[in-house]
C-alpha cells in the first residue's frame, strides 16, 4: 500500500509540474507581443460608487506617456498626468520599473507642490480614488509570480485557458486568476484574491484591437465584489512617438501642463 501511494505521489508531482510548465509557457507567449518603444494614451475614467439604492459617478481624463528599454537599470518608465476636471488637473504618477524587478513610484498633487515617493505599505492605497490601487500600475516580471493551469471557461465565445498566479515577490494579493484568449494570446480577464477563497476584485479587458502590429484593449473594467467599480477607457493610443527621457523624470512630474 505504502510503494502505491508513493506511486501516486510520484505521478501527480510529475503532472503538477508539467502543468507549471505549460502554465509558464502561456504566460511567456502572452508577453511575447510586440509593444511600443514609446506610446502615448488618452484615457476617460468613469468612478462608479454604490451606497444602498444610490449611485455616484466621477468622471476623469488623464494623459499616459510610456517608454520601454533595452538595457541600463530600468525596463520600463511610465508617467500618468490628469487632465480633467479642474479639481485633479496637475496630478501625476511616475513610475520607474528595474531589470531586476524592482520598481520606484512618485506621487504628485499640485497641491503639494513636490513629489511624494511612494513607499512599499503603501502600495496596497487605491489611486486617485479608482478601484486600481498602486500595484496595479506597476509591471510585474514573469519571474515575480509561480503559474499553474486551472481549466478552460469561454468568455464572450472566446474559449480561455485559467491560469493560477501566485506571488513570489511581495505582493498585496493572495493570488488571481488570469483568462488568456487561446486564439490571439491576451488576457481577458483577471481576478484578484485578497485570501484564498476571497475574490477582492475582476479586471475584464473589452474591445482588444489592433492597431499597427501592437493589440491594446479600449476599454479596461475593475469591478469590486461590494458593487463599486472604475472604467478606464482609451480615447486614443499613439505607438512609438519617440518620448524624451525627461518626460520621466520627477521635474516633468510636478511640471505645469
Amino acid at each position: 500500500m505504502n510503494k502505491i501511494i508513493s506511486f501516486l505521489f510520484l505521478i501527480n508531482l510529475v503532472f503538477a509540474g508539467d502543468s507549471n510548465h505549460k502554465a509558464l509557457e502561456i504566460m511567456e507567449r502572452v508577453i511575447a507581443h510586440p509593444n511600443p518603444k514609446t506610446s502615448i494614451s488618452e484615457v476617460h475614467l468613469e468612478i462608479i460608487r454604490k451606497k444602498g439604492s444610490k449611485t455616484k459617478q466621477k468622471n476623469r481624463a488623464f494623459i499616459s506617456y510610456e517608454k520601454l528599454y533595452d538595457d541600463g537599470d530600468y525596463k520600463k518608465k511610465s508617467l500618468v498626468k490628469f487632465l480633467e476636471p479642474k479639481s485633479v488637473e496637475g496630478t501625476g504618477l511616475l513610475s520607474w520599473t528595474k531589470f531586476n524587478g524592482l520598481s520606484e513610484q512618485w506621487f504628485f498633487l499640485p497641491i503639494l507642490k513636490t513629489a511624494k515617493k511612494i513607499k512599499s505599505k503603501e502600495k496596497s492605497k487605491s489611486f486617485m480614488s479608482t478601484d486600481f490601487i498602486y500595484e496595479d500600475l506597476e509591471t510585474r516580471e514573469i519571474s515575480d509570480d509561480s503559474f499553474k493551469i486551472d481549466g478552460k471557461e469561454i468568455i464572450n465565445n472566446r474559449d480561455c485557458i485559467i491560469i493560477n498566479s501566485s506571488p513570489i515577490k511581495e505582493s498585496f494579493y493572495w493570488g488571481k486568476k488570469i483568462y488568456v484568449d487561446t486564439q490571439i494570446w491576451k488576457i481577458r480577464k483577471v481576478e484578484y484574491f485578497s485570501a484564498q477563497s476571497k475574490l477582492e476584485k475582476t479586471l475584464h479587458f473589452k474591445e482588444i484591437v489592433k492597431v499597427g502590429k501592437y493589440w491594446f484593449p479600449k476599454i479596461l473594467e475593475m469591478r469590486k465584489e461590494n458593487g463599486n467599480y472604475t472604467i478606464m477607457n482609451v480615447a486614443a493610443f499613439k505607438p512609438d512617438t519617440g518620448l524624451d527621457d525627461q518626460v520621466f523624470t520627477q521635474s516633468f512630474l510636478v511640471e505645469k501642463n
